[in-house]
């Protein structure tokens, strides 16, 4: 058995968009092809005796699988056309057949509960809103504030978006509506009267950034504003109950800007009533964790049962949770230490859940909500198990001075030179507010099978512990959060004798590359740190980044304008006290970072070469702010083999 290396990256593969029809669960898996240096998707079926079917492959992408009648409807990458158009393929046999050929993208696809209609979105667009080179390149004109959008690009000012509806019978669509920008199609009701989307409330106004539900009866083409009674919140899911009187949506009402966290709402059509459901619950609706293996999940996280009851996940305490619920009552009917990627309401008052764990990458399980049983029905990587270990994980609770409670994981190193000094790896998240938890970390697997303990723990303003948790760091970054993840790491060296505490490191991304930068300008206990896509100047971030100019208001307390603002700008930068680090730092960046653009490395790499430290900068080109989760796969694997290279050479 061998551990987890970078190149295992092309042999693991994950699941997600479950869908259930014909006795089988569809699905979509992804996995990433070497060769092409691309991810792709396969669309598959699984059955309770375990008989796997693949119902549509290819060079690419395949996905929003939806299921009509007897047929996959899904879309995929046209050669021809060079765009992702509209196909099916029908349950008993055949070949996929192209359903659209239109000179747009097909972005979004919902099906009508009877599966007598289709709802499609395209977006039509001129502007290559991705960096390419041209010997006659044209000019691009910026007019909103809004004006980009990391792991996208430029936005096209000019764009135009279309919705469609698509008879499956006659297989003929007609246009709906035609909008300036985007929405998302959620659900059709039971009459297939109206269809429920969100949109931005005000597209026009870059200084609202409320985003409702609405209801759009196709009859009389008449619009229900739903969530008018919220209109600074952001909605982002919501569902008709079958006899049309309720609709389940997910969202908050943004009274504490972007780190309020998501909540169920029930909607009564007859009254207009909006209810918030969750408010009081220490959990947070939906669980995205931290980690690197999560790809193309459908993002639902809510369902009805019947006229009555609810389904809906969350995440707590780093893990996800999945409940039932009627009116303003729920109950937790599935609590397991893993992470659910998707999942698909059966028959008989079973679900499917495609989840993830720290020693399992991905599988999917049925629940039985009668009897609580629990069936596993398919491994994607039951093979490359057979030879392959995980790392083992072990999860710790420790306390703060101020009595704050906080989790942590310590993951052992897989065969490390000396078993009794091995060295130790402190990673720190991003957001601030995301949450590391039970879920496969292919990164944290690679450091482990390397040698390296990777410890890793939620600070103050992490997800799945509530508003007061998620809150407590905004105004104050680089106060309680900084010693968070440092009492974090001595409570493992503190209970853990094999770690050595004469080599110990610190990386991370984004707000973790904030906090890494943070930590080597106030303290010299790290052999080397790596400091990966950071902030390291809130001045210059707030109008560089596409989210800066209020992401900084939101998390800082103040805006850049405000009365000493510029002063508490520059007192919470890393780049403030870089004459101050001594410890080796390796940075890292993406050449296409939107979220925190390239200058703020170029600024700190300066600051540290005048300053005489030892620093490499490595800059990844054609790479957003995700390249660590979705970049081109070649620069992952080399990304992971530079932190270990630089950690090797400062033992």
């Amino acid at each position: 058995m061998t551990g987890i290396t970078a190149n295992d990256l092309f042999k693991l593969k994950s699941t997600s968009q479950l869908a259930y029809a014909d006795g089988k669960i569809f699905f979509v898996e992804n996995s990433v092809d070497e060769k092409r240096n691309s991810y792709q998707t396969e669309i598959k079926s699984v059955d309770d005796r375990g008989v796997i079917q693949t119902w549509a492959n290819g060079k690419g992408i395949n996905s929003n699988l939806v299921i009509v009648q007897e047929n996959l409807y899904f879309t995929a990458h046209d050669e021809i056309t060079k765009k992702n158009q509209l196909f099916s393929i029908n349950f008993h046999g055949g070949i996929s057949t192209q359903l659209t050929f239109e000179k747009t993208d097909v972005i979004d696809l919902l099906a009508s509960h009877d599966g007598s209609i289709l709802f499609y979105q395209t977006k039509k667009s001129d502007l290559e809103n991705k960096f390419k080179t041209s010997e006659f390149p044209k000019t691009r004109e910026i007019n909103r504030l809004i004006n980009r959008l990391d792991g996208i690009g430029w936005f096209d000012e000019k764009a135009i978006y279309q919705t469609f509806k698509f008879d499956v019978e006659n297989q003929a669509a007609s246009q709906i509506f035609e909008k300036d920008d985007p929405i998302s199609l959620l659900d059709v009701s039971s009459n297939n009267r109206e269809l429920l989307f969100s949109e931005k409330n005000q597209p026009k106004n870059d200084l609202d950034f409320g985003e409702g539900i609405y209801a759009y009866d196709l009859a009389n083409k008449k619009l229900t504003f739903v969530t008018e009674s919220k209109t600074a919140g952001q909605f982002y899911d919501a569902k008709f109950s079958p006899d049309i009187t309720k609709i389940l949506l997910v969202g908050n009402d943004e009274h504490l800007v972007n780190n309020t966290k998501q909540e169920l709402y029930l909607y009564t059509i007859a009254n207009k009533t909006l209810t918030n459901l969750t408010r009081h619950a220490n959990f947070d609706i939906d669980c995205h964790l931290a980690a690197d293996f999560e790809q193309q999940t459908s993002g639902r996280v809510l369902a009805w049962l019947d006229n009555a009851n609810y389904f809906f996940t969350a995440g707590y305490h780093g893990h996800s949770q999945a409940f039932t619920g009627s009116g303003t009552q729920f109950r937790i009917v599935y609590n397991e230490l893993n992470q659910i990627y998707d999942f698909s309401l059966l028959p008989n008052a079973q679900i499917a859940f495609s989840v993830s764990a720290q020693t399992k990458a991905n599988e999917i399980v049925k629940l039985d909500l009668k009897n609580n049983g629990r069936f596993e029905l398919y491994n994607p990587n039951v093979k490359f198990e057979a030879t392959h270990e995980y790392a083992h994980v072990e999860h710790f609770n420790f306390q703060t001075e101020d009595g704050w409670n906080h989790d942590g994981w310590y993951m052992q190193a897989i065969n490390p030179k000396d078993p009794r000094n091995v060295p130790v790896l402190l990673y720190v998240h991003g957001g601030p507010h995301a949450a590391y938890g039970e879920s496969f970390f292919h990164e944290f697997q690679v450091h482990a099978s390397h040698g390296y303990a990777v410890v890793f723990v939620n600070p103050r303003g992490s997800t799945t512990y509530g508003q007061e948790f998620e809150t407590a760091v905004i105004g104050h970054y680089g106060e309680k959060d900084y010693s968070d993840v440092l009492s974090g790491l001595d409570y493992a060296l503190d209970h853990f004798p094999e770690l050595d505490r004469t080599r110990q490191y610190i990386a991370g991304g984004s707000y973790g590359g904030f906090m890494t930068s943070w930590a080597v300008g106030h303290t010299n206990r790290f052999k080397a740190a790596i400091t990966q896509r950071s902030v390291i100047n809130w001045i210059s971030m707030w109008g560089t980044s596409d989210i800066g100019w209020y992401f900084n208001k939101s998390e800082l307390g103040l805006d850049l304008y405000d009365d000493q603002g510029l002063a508490e700008y520059w007192k919470r930068s890393p780049l403030a006290y870089a004459k101050n680090v001594k410890t080796p730092l390796l940075i890292q960046h993406g050449e296409w970072d939107m979220r925190c653009p390239i200058e703020q490395s170029e600024q700190f790499y300066t600051a540290l070469k005048q300053n005489g430290n030892e620093t490499k900068f490595i800059r990844y080109p054609q790479s957003f702010h995700g390249i660590s989760r979705d970049g081109l796969p070649s620069l992952r694997i080399k990304r992971l083999f530079d932190i270990q290279e630089w950690i090797d050479s400062h033992q």
